[in-house]
């Protein structure tokens, strides 16, 4: 599917917020290094792109759970291991990279998105 770095990075904080579900936390503050992203689920920037709406629409579902939810903005110097991991995610070709035997056994591959409107690419 199409994967943005933006969406890469709405993709690892929805998946976070169901895996904090998951383990019962009532009490979350997530810290990002995206204003954009943060902003906007914060509510203090228009969301003008449907699909990124979509998104922001979802994690608003997702934290409606907790007692309590904060997010906060961190320098991207201090987040440089969880950006480089969603660069690598918003970029990662996996059916080439099966072609190529490059993947590993024991990696899990997620090849959908999770708002089903970012369909375009589905292989």
């Amino acid at each position: 599917f199409s994967c943005s770095n933006n969406t890469a990075k709405y993709e690892a904080l929805i998946h976070g917020l169901h895996w904090d579900r998951k383990k019962g936390i009532k009490n979350l503050q997530v810290f990002g290094d995206s204003e954009l992203i943060i902003n906007q689920v914060r509510g203090q920037h228009a969301t003008k792109n449907d699909l990124l709406r979509n998104y922001k629409n979802r994690v608003w579902d997702l934290i409606e759970d907790f007692k309590d939810f904060n997010i906060v903005s961190i320098p991207r110097k201090k987040n440089e291991a969880t950006d480089s991991l969603t660069v690598v995610g918003a970029t990662f070709d996996v059916v080439d990279n099966i072609r190529r035997g490059k993947t590993q056994p024991h990696m899990h591959v997620i090849v959908r998105p999770i708002v089903p409107d970012n369909n375009t690419r589905w292989q």
